[in-house]
């Protein structure tokens, strides 16, 4: 009888004990085996379990207890860790580990982002460093990369699969091939460091996407307005039955679609008489969604008219049928392929025939996609009768596609951030690296603002025990070379890029203009930004005093005279043995006076600075450096890092 007493007591002490375990618990996102976590530094290490409950959390031997909050979310702190290898990090509540991480990293971690050209990794082409990639394995490297996903809500957790792994062939052939490449480069640096890479990219993102939502709405007014509209879109959205609600929305949308434009236009005697004339071919109105209706009328020979004919068209977008004397003679919804439809016999008839295109376009550019006039013709008895000229058009505009918050597009505000970033908040780490830019081209000002915001607000949720570094990957050069000077987007970009650079504090911006493609706005070449992105880090976070940090950075432009001429004198940092890379004269500088028109100006070195020669005439007032989409140039400094584009005025 007494020991079963006991026995009742002690079973009822254990339940009380016990009361507060949590029936599941588990590490967040960045916690996995083999995880890099960062040296000299508070150490934040979270996760979640039932709340209310209590977990008891072990890095090594130091234990440290905390309670679930009402979401379930619990948070520890440790002590800042000296670099080293062979660590364990334990999860467990009451009687039960819930994780246990062995292989465990302190090093020096850093989080890589952006668009395609950070995400790409060694199947997109890969030529400098591809062998070394393929037979190099490093065991203090380790990579953690985190597959596109988006939300329209901040997540605490990630949620699709994602682990520490060791840098081997296998494990990085997918990653990022120019954070790969900067891992490589501060790991041989720091020897005995391990170091860590985060890949969160997603190709053709905008920097809206990356920000959260405050700091999007930050950015200037257009931002804020923008972002008050997603947010009662999706406050709509929701309001109105979310996904079901709008499978039913965009169904009558569809309807109410193919209703517009439901007008006989391809009969030959339709009155087109008030409709507009346009100069055709040519596209589409700019940002016009809906549907088109164009009418050409043409005259044949009885000689032209008495047989079948071939209609050319060049390539529709987005989709057309395509009528010739009301008889349906081909469409297609390939909106990239030139049209060429047969015109059966008794179509034609001699004097007055009519075409009718009904075409419908939904995002983007559309209409007519050839500017060439000889690809609108009707070949009939053995002669080519063009078809361009004056057309009539008729315009039916779609009424916007209701909202679907299960789609987003590349600029959707916060979208990235809230599934991709936030789930890493409040991780530790040394730096941030970011290659994006590509898809705000058009729009410098405001991507100013943008990243501006958007480091501020990183800096402020991750932890880091040198105020985040954010390093950044100017714009290679792509496109076309102008003969003449042109105001130049992605010029205006990439010095953009750089004043970011210099101006954003703990940063810097590595030029890569000398490594672009003309064709290809993905350059094959992922080591150079990686190592130049790695010489920025290793000089101003690291402290390397022998690493030349980057090429030649304008900071004065003066105008003065040389031998009795006038010039426009420049002072660059990081200029020592300055020099061109083929050792031809210097090319690229352009020179404006106060009308603003900018001119090919001749320039050369002098020590390690640079003298423009100011035409007879002219009183400078700016001066630029490799103005252009894809630019002729060539000044670099004796490490052979080149100089990126530039603007400045002329003191």
């Amino acid at each position: 009888m007494n020991k079963m007493i006991v026995g009742i007591l002690v079973a009822a002490a254990s339940a009380v004990s016990f009361a507060d375990d949590a029936s599941e618990a588990s590490f967040a996102t960045p916690f996995t085996h083999h995880a890099v976590l960062q040296r000299d530094c508070r150490l934040p290490v979270w996760g979640f379990a039932t709340p209310g409950s209590t977990v008891r959390v072990k890095l090594d031997r130091k234990e440290i207890s905390a309670t679930a909050d009402a979401k379930g979310k619990w948070k520890v702190e440790f002590p800042p860790m000296k670099a080293g290898l062979g660590h364990t990090l334990t999860l467990a509540s009451g009687p039960r580990t819930f994780a246990a991480l062995d292989d465990i990293a302190i090093g020096d971690v850093w989080i890589c982002s952006g668009q395609s050209n950070m995400a790409m990794n060694y199947f997109g082409g890969l030529t400098r460093g591809k062998e070394e990639m393929e037979k190099n394995e490093y065991w203090n490297l380790r990579v953690f990369g985190m597959m596109e996903a988006f939300s329209f809500k901040p997540e605490d957790r990630y949620g699709r699969p994602a682990e520490w792994q060791h840098a081997n062939f296998e494990t990085v052939k997918g990653f990022s091939a120019c954070g790969y490449f900067f891992g490589v480069e501060i790991l041989n640096a720091l020897q005995d460091v391990p170091i860590g890479i985060v890949n969160a990219s997603w190709g053709g993102a905008a920097a809206s996407v990356w920000m959260s939502l405050d700091a999007y709405a930050s950015a200037d007014d257009y931002c804020a307005k923008a972002a008050k509209d997603h947010t009662e879109r999706i406050e709509k959205y929701n309001a109105e039955g979310g996904a079901a609600g709008y499978q039913k929305r965009v169904e009558q949308w569809k309807k109410d679609c193919q209703e517009k434009g439901s007008i006989p236009a391809e009969k030959p005697d339709f009155d087109d008489a008030g409709w507009e004339k346009v100069q055709m071919p040519k596209l589409l109105p700019d940002n016009f969604d809906g549907c088109a209706w164009y009418r050409k009328q043409f005259t044949l020979t009885a000689e032209q008219a008495k047989g079948g004919a071939l209609l050319t068209l060049g390539a529709l977008d987005d989709r057309d049928i395509t009528y010739v004397n009301g008889v349906k003679v081909g469409g297609s919804d390939q909106w990239s392929q030139p049209r060429q439809y047969q015109v059966p016999a008794g179509t034609l008839k001699a004097g007055r025939n009519v075409v009718a295109i009904r075409i419908v376009d939904q995002g983007g550019s559309g209409g007519f996609l050839t500017n060439n006039q000889t690809d609108l013709a009707l070949s009939a008895g053995g002669a080519q009768v063009p078809l361009a000229g004056e057309w009539k058009v008729k315009y039916f505009p779609f009424d916007a596609q209701p909202f679907d918050a299960g789609q987003v597009q590349y600029w959707t505000p916060a979208v990235c951030y809230n599934a991709m970033i936030h789930p890493l908040f409040p991780m530790a780490l040394k730096g941030a690296l970011w290659y994006q830019g590509c898809s705000d081209v058009g729009a410098a000002e405001r991507y100013d603002h943008q990243i501006r915001a958007l480091v501020k607000d990183w800096r402020a949720h991750f932890t880091s025990p040198d105020g985040m570094p954010f390093y950044i990957v100017q714009l290679a050069a792509f496109i076309r070379t102008n003969e003449q000077p042109v105001e130049s987007e992605w010029a205006k970009m990439r010095w953009t890029q750089m004043k970011l650079g210099e101006t954003l504090g703990k940063s810097g911006t590595a030029v890569i203009i000398d490594v672009g493609e003309k064709d290809n706005i993905h350059p094959h070449d992922k080591k150079t930004p990686g190592e130049r992105l790695a010489r920025l880090a290793l000089a101003r976070t690291y402290g390397m005093k022998d690493v030349v940090e980057a090429g030649p950075i304008p900071v004065l432009a003066k105008a003065g005279t040389a031998a009795g001429k006038p010039v426009v004198g420049l002072a660059f940092k990081d200029a020592k043995g300055l020099k061109t890379s083929d050792g031809e004269k210097v090319k690229g500088f352009q020179l404006a006076g106060a009308d603003g028109k900018f001119a090919w100006a001749e320039a050369k070195i002098v020590k390690d600075k640079v003298a423009v020669e100011v035409p007879d005439g002219m009183k400078p007032a700016k001066v630029r450096y490799a103005w252009d989409d894809f630019p002729v140039c060539n000044l670099v400094n004796g490490e052979g890092l080149p100089c990126g584009p530039f603007e400045l005025v002329v003191e």
